[in-house]
């Protein structure tokens, strides 16, 4: 299915190796011999502990919460997992309203001490679905949404995780006690 790419033997090279696409996936077999992609091998975790995480697996559970319309997981090199989180803002806003939380803003939202609680419960709910050291410790939400038109996300709204980790350093170094 997958030749080359046209005018780039070294691309080229460096993906089909013996017969092989390496696509840089990573995936599991299922008990039927189907595979299923998890994660990409360059997203990958490896902790200050040595333990090897996949951050997708632990982003989905976070993002399939009401409150929660994006996360991105860190903790390579770290002694712990932590998390910045993108809230979902109609969901937030109704929960603020219904809840009479004041707010002006969507930065306001993220700062607000009743909204970081809702979402501290919601996180506690994902980490007793995961293994102790899978679970998220800390967590920050990111005070400012995110824009494909500023190279925050893909055209289909993923976030580029190079991105929040360079434009948000100093909330994740205030996350391990570093700023």
């Amino acid at each position: 299915m997958f030749k080359g790419y046209y005018g780039n033997p070294d691309g080229t090279a460096s993906t089909i190796k013996d017969g092989w696409l390496y696509s840089g996936d990573v995936g599991e077999l299922d008990e039927d011999g189907y595979l299923k992609i998890t994660d990409r091998k360059k997203d990958i975790i490896v902790t200050a502990g040595g333990k090897n995480i996949t951050p997708q697996y632990i982003e989905n559970k976070l993002k399939a919460n009401l409150y929660i319309n994006d996360a991105v997981v860190i903790g390579d090199k770290r002694k712990f997992l932590s998390c910045l989180i993108m809230i979902d803002e109609d969901n937030v806003v109704k929960y603020a309203q219904d809840n009479k939380i004041q707010f002006s803003t969507y930065k306001d939202l993220t700062k607000s001490r009743e909204i970081n609680g809702l979402i501290q419960g919601e996180i506690n709910q994902v980490n007793e679905t995961l293994s102790r050291v899978e679970q998220v410790k800390k967590f920050t939400l990111i005070p400012k949404k995110l824009y494909e038109e500023d190279g925050e996300v893909t055209p289909t709204m993923k976030v580029k995780r190079k991105y929040v980790h360079e434009a948000f350093s100093d909330l994740i170094e205030g996350m391990y006690g570093k700023r």
